[in-house]
């Protein structure tokens, strides 16, 4: 609420060169975005030979000798492979993630015949017109900038952002001498109203305004966790100020040499019972098995019920390399409440909760974030042409 319009005035102006700053990356972001709310159906409908396997079942091969299988093709191409997928799905391949080939950072094994079904390099279209997906999720939050700059600048953007969503709400309040809150509250919701048979410039306006209003809360959430995406140093000292903040991850501190792969993993998934039982969390699909060089641990990734949503698998164990002792377990929610707020924005960013109805609003909600920005340019340029035709007047 504002006692003069000048008051008002300078959020207005503030919201327009922050809006007139941004927008050109949140139509980037906003159309990409809206297509990435389907990135995974739409790369396997792409890929089908890379994702789906001829045979069916569980009868999967054990995964230490899948891990080397794996582990073998790719230091024969110069790449090391240091995590295993767990995601043994009937009918689907494992997907890996390879650093250091210049060849490919992407392999496909099948899980019954320990067959390489193919490797590509992830986003790449001179590789292949197949990773248009890849092409597009890494366009989103990299403009396929190099280096660190697109991510920084992405960064950047993602909090002006955040700090415009507050002041577009101050652009919509009420000019009032004296404040009454029956007053406010019945000025304030003519922001809110939409005339569907007005044209032109005012159509865009009352849009903007009133839609913005509405979905103000889920533009709050995209616009702070492109921030945790990719402004960290940002988003961490500001949400931990607010919210617990979870430890470090463990190390041990020590170079011995690590466990063999089975026997290390088969310890992980008996101290993932061990303290599920512990906590009383039940346990659902694993994720995978990670060695982490530089703290000499393994790190165990698997499905619980601490997860946000069934489809996701966040939750994390630590243990020893070398001699399989537990060191520390991270719960998605409800063990540190940075942690719980974190994931809650991935997974609501990412399109992973709430099933095919809210990957549909996040799709659209894309749109709309393109539309904000066109229809906040327009209104500007309106506004422009105005001034102008008043000033030679």
């Amino acid at each position: 609420m504002f006692s003069h319009a000048q008051h008002k005035q300078k959020f207005v102006s503030l919201h327009r060169y922050f809006g007139l700053t941004i927008a050109l990356f949140l139509v980037v972001s906003g159309l990409t975005g809206s297509i990435l709310a389907y990135y995974h159906e739409l790369d396997e409908w792409l890929n089908p030979d890379l994702f789906f396997t001829e045979q069916k079942g569980s009868n999967f091969l054990q995964e230490d000798y899948l891990y080397r299988a794996a582990q073998g093709y790719t230091e024969s191409h110069g790449g090391t492979l240091n995590t295993m997928s767990l995601e043994f799905v009937s009918g689907r391949s494992l997907r890996l993630y390879v650093n250091g080939s210049e060849e490919f950072n992407r392999l496909f094994i099948n899980p019954y015949t320990a067959e390489v079904m193919g490797a590509r390099q992830w986003g790449d279209l001179s590789d292949s017109w197949r990773n248009i997906a890849g092409f597009i999720y890494k366009l989103h939050y990299t403009l396929w900038l190099p280096g660190t700059w697109g991510v920084l600048l992405l960064g950047i953007i993602a909090l002006i952002w955040t700090v415009d969503c507050f002041i577009a709400v101050a652009t919509t309040l009420p000019i009032m001498k004296r404040f009454s809150w029956k007053l406010f509250r019945q000025r304030w919701k003519q922001s809110f109203k939409m005339r569907w048979k007005s044209k032109g410039y005012t159509f865009h306006f009352l849009l903007h305004r009133s839609a913005g209003l509405w979905l103000w809360a889920l533009l709050l959430i995209f616009a702070w966790s492109s921030v945790a995406f990719n402004l960290r140093d940002v988003y961490k000292p500001v949400t931990y100020a607010v919210f617990q903040a979870p430890p470090e991850t463990p190390s041990t501190g020590h170079t011995l040499t690590p466990l063999p792969f089975q026997e290390a993993l088969s310890m992980a998934r008996a101290h993932a019972e061990s303290i599920a039982s512990e906590y009383k969390v039940s346990l659902g699909h694993e994720r995978s098995f990670r060695y982490l060089k530089a703290k000499n641990t393994f790190q165990y990734r698997f499905h619980s019920s601490r997860d946000v949503d069934d489809a996701i698998a966040r939750s994390v164990i630590y243990i020893d390399a070398a001699t399989g002792e537990f060191l520390d377990v991270y719960w998605p929610t409800g063990q540190y409440s940075g942690t719980t707020v974190t994931q809650w924005l991935y997974a609501l960013h990412m399109a992973e909760v709430f099933g095919r109805p809210y990957q549909l609003l996040v799709c659209l909600l894309g749109l709309m974030v393109t539309y904000f920005s066109y229809s906040g340019v327009k209104i500007w340029w309106r506004k422009r042409q105005k001034a102008r035709t008043k000033r030679r007047a």
